[in-house]
């Protein structure tokens, strides 16, 4: 027998779709305060949301998405791991 994956809602905040590189929340997971005891209700830190620019600034590499820049990802409300992974890829220069 086969389950059909549920659709998974938007993130609260769209740069959610990111690690945190200043508080290092996981994909999904609200921003904290350094000692992790507190989470950021309102927004997410400056880092995050400039990380999530730098991800949506590349093509999404999976073969059945391939959304331009500047576009979210089809097929699901988040990103994908490709496109994250290769936004973190150095390209080469000529």
């Amino acid at each position: 027998m086969t389950t059909v994956p549920r659709p998974r809602r938007p993130y609260r905040f769209a740069a959610m779709a990111v690690q945190c590189p200043w508080c290092r929340a996981a994909v999904g997971e609200l921003c904290t305060n350094q000692r992790r005891t507190q989470d950021r209700r309102r927004d997410t830190h400056d880092a995050r949301n400039t990380e999530l620019a730098r991800v949506m600034s590349t093509r999404c590499p999976e073969r059945i998405c391939q959304a331009a820049p500047g576009h979210p990802c089809t097929l699901t409300p988040n990103l994908h791991h490709a496109r994250i992974t290769a936004a973190h890829t150095p390209t080469p220069t000529p």
